[in-house]
């Protein structure tokens, strides 16, 4: 596993992320077992996950192997039809309370509301720093515009700004959203973190399965209706292609070019069992060169 760092987070934080979303009860402690045994310390929660059951197990398995303090929390609140800065302190102490910490690493915005003053949701983010409550913050689904408006406020108020962001990346590009209010990264997005290193923890960092080679019949519609076209599919070749010469499967490869951007990336992944775990950390080990990243994203050049 490879580690980097996040500004107001003291723990090296590993690059590829657990997500929790489907940790519902005890039989998920396994997972989470094996992602910590291979080097692993960085979990991905959200205030709406399972009803919060999510959160829960995910404490209690805190609690029972006591690696709080070698876990980093990402946590996010205020989903719609609650994103609004008033319900930020309260989805918080809940979500400290499931989970059985008095703090969280980074806490994001899980959307935004354009209507909402930028500098409302800054300062109720702002003022969980100053409680000890949250060590650094940021958002997910958030567009540039209101990222860079949002720092600029808290540069005026001697705050910190947003640490990090979570749209949505990978090597499949999204021809529109996956659900409403969902941002994924585009050219400016790309310009902006490589600029701030602002750190990205980008959802659906292997396509929901695009790159698995399954039947897309036989896959979410949704992830058909978001990822399979006719461009998309030539990257999975191109990726098909690299698999075979690193010796790694595809999703391997879309993993990959995740970790080579030129901007700090922590992809979230989302895998059901131990074994789904072990093909996707495969990918931390390939190291693409930036040759092999713009002929995977146009086919020009030589990989």
């Amino acid at each position: 596993m490879i580690h980097g760092d996040v500004p107001h987070v003291p723990l090296k934080v590993s690059r590829c992320v657990l997500g929790t979303s489907g940790c519902r009860d005890a039989g998920a402690y396994a997972l989470l077992d094996a992602y910590l045994e291979a080097g692993g310390n960085c979990l991905d929660s959200a205030h709406v996950y399972g009803g919060g059951r999510s959160e829960v197990t995910v404490g209690a398995w805190l609690a029972e192997r006591g690696v709080r303090e070698e876990v980093v929390i990402v946590g996010k609140g205020a989903h719609p039809p609650d994103c609004r800065p008033e319900a930020i302190g309260p989805q918080l102490t809940e979500s400290l309370d499931r989970l059985g910490t008095d703090h969280l690493d980074v806490y994001l915005l899980h959307r935004d509301d354009p209507e909402v003053p930028v500098d409302e949701f800054v300062d109720a983010l702002e003022a969980e720093v100053r409680a000890g409550r949250i060590r650094c913050y940021g958002g997910s689904n958030w567009s540039v515009e209101r990222v860079r408006a949002a720092d600029e406020h808290a540069a005026r108020v001697s705050g910190q700004g947003f640490t990090a962001l979570s749209n949505h990346f990978s090597l499949a590009e999204p021809v529109e959203p996956l659900y409403p209010g969902c941002v994924a990264v585009d050219r400016a997005g790309r310009e902006h973190l490589a600029a701030t290193r602002t750190a990205l923890f980008p959802w659906s960092s292997q396509a929901r399965g695009f790159f698995s080679g399954v039947d897309p019949a036989l896959l979410d519609p949704n992830m058909v209706r978001c990822w399979d076209t006719p461009a998309n599919r030539e990257r999975r070749e191109r990726a098909a292609v690299l698999a075979r010469r690193h010796s790694v499967e595809v999703i391997n490869i879309a993993l990959a070019y995740v970790l080579a951007q030129p901007f700090p990336a922590y992809p979230i992944i989302g895998p059901r069992s131990t074994d789904e775990l072990r093909t996707a950390l495969a990918g931390v080990e390939v190291r693409l060169t930036a040759a092999e990243c713009r002929w995977l994203e146009s086919g020009a050049g030589t990989p």
